[in-house]
């Protein structure tokens, strides 16, 4: 797979949106899109500990049309939910992150990198969250690495 055929689609200023290929009713948080013949759906979902299985079925199911929809557009439609918990732990469905990126032919290393980034992303931000729960909003600069 060619990375340079490929699109990502992200509801950010810079990226197209998902909604081009989803419709409005449904916008996971990414579509990664390869030489149009693989789309994966990844959808983010944080949460306490206790729910990591509920969530993740919830997110399921909720995409599973989607998913299903886009079948005929694509050789491929993959949906990985990346699943953790507010303190870092990663729940099994996470597995689906794993094989994709073994799949856009990461190694064990880049593997292992990625997962130790997202883990340090959310638990700084759960941390942060926790540190403003009685103050103002602000946007902090806590997702560059």
């Amino acid at each position: 797979m060619s990375a340079e055929r490929s699109k990502l689609y992200v509801d950010l200023p810079g990226f197209i949106t998902p909604s081009v290929i989803t419709g409005d009713q449904l916008r996971p948080d990414r579509l990664l899109a390869i030489e149009n013949k693989v789309l994966y759906v990844l959808e983010l979902t944080v949460g306490f500990e206790t729910n990591l299985t509920s969530n993740s079925d919830r997110k399921h199911k909720k995409y599973l049309p989607l998913t299903s929809d886009q079948k005929s557009n694509y050789d491929k439609v993959k949906f990985v939910n990346v699943s953790i918990s507010s303190l870092g732990v990663f729940g099994q469905s996470t597995n689906t992150l794993t094989d994709m990126l073994k799949e856009l032919k990461f190694d064990e290393q880049q593997i292992k990198y990625i997962k130790k980034k997202i883990i340090a992303i959310c638990i700084r931000t759960s941390y942060y969250v926790f540190c403003q729960r009685n103050k103002g909003w602000t946007s902090p600069e806590l997702l560059k690495f």
